[in-house]
């Protein structure tokens, strides 16, 4: 099994290789390479955008932060039919544990009906639910992947700006421009 190299997640099948690394989709190879683009981003800037989005309202409820990039994991199944994601999203603690419980519930309701990967993967889900749950960013900093988060999404808009590329990946929009 391959490990993305964009967003770490396990590969089981239909990997996207490109430039000597293995990633888990187009979107992700798409991703790793405007994260290339991004290390070029202005630290002043990243750290202003990543402190005003860590710092501001939630984008989801407009409740008050730390915002922070968290996870929610589902499993869908039926039959030979197996589908398993992962869920993250930009928002307060509140809003995360939400969508984790959600998670959580869907999969224990819907995961278990295929063969043989809704037998293997739905207790993984779940785990990765309770961990999440109780676990989470610092809400005392930004984490790394809200940097990761923000560097994409300047440079993205960057090169959309320049005309040298796709749509950049949304940022949330806050109360100033980047």
């Amino acid at each position: 099994m391959a490990q993305c190299s964009y967003c770490s997640i396990t590969i089981l099948f239909g990997a996207v290789e490109a430039d000597g690394k293995v990633f888990c989709s187009e979107r992700c190879r798409d991703s790793d390479r405007l994260l290339e683009r991004a290390r070029r981003v202005s630290f002043r800037q990243v750290v202003r955008k990543m402190n005003e989005l860590h710092r501001g309202p939630c984008p989801k409820c407009r409740g008050p932060g730390p915002c922070d990039v968290h996870h929610s994991y589902k499993v869908w199944s039926f039959l030979l039919a197996s589908k398993w994601v992962d869920l993250p999203q930009l928002s307060c603690r509140r809003c995360a544990r939400k969508s984790q419980w959600e998670g959580l519930f869907a999969s224990l309701l819907l995961g278990w009906w295929g063969v043989p990967w809704g037998v293997i993967i739905t207790p993984l889900q779940v785990w990765r639910n309770v961990r999440a749950l109780w676990g989470g960013p610092d809400p005392k900093r930004p984490s790394d992947e809200l940097e990761k988060l923000v560097r994409v999404g300047l440079a993205g808009r960057q090169q959309a700006e320049s005309g040298n590329g796709p749509e950049p990946p949304s940022l949330p929009a806050t109360g100033s421009p980047v």
